[in-house]
């Protein structure tokens, strides 16, 4: 974490914790390209992030390849009736 100083002194580079906020941006190609080439770049030095966001693909491609499950129509009233029993 590079902190308030350090951010003033980082020319737009990003750190672990800026890659962890933007991977999902970054997995599906939203960033801009000024901050697509610093994730890039980080990425590139930093195993850790790179894990991090590999295993963030991995996960949400898995999580796309399983079936649509079709949820009862009482399903969202019970659901609230559950959290307003709750608060």
């Amino acid at each position: 974490m590079l902190g308030v100083f350090g951010r003033l002194f980082n020319r737009g580079e990003v750190d672990c914790d800026d890659v962890q906020r933007m991977s999902s941006d970054y997995i599906e190609e939203q960033l801009p390209s000024k901050k697509l080439a610093s994730v890039q770049n980080h990425l590139a030095g930093c195993g850790p992030c790179r894990a991090f966001v590999e295993t963030l693909a991995t996960t949400i491609g898995l999580l796309g390849r399983l079936p649509r499950v079709s949820l009862p129509p009482s399903f969202k009233n019970d659901l609230y009736e559950k959290i307003r029993g709750r608060r």
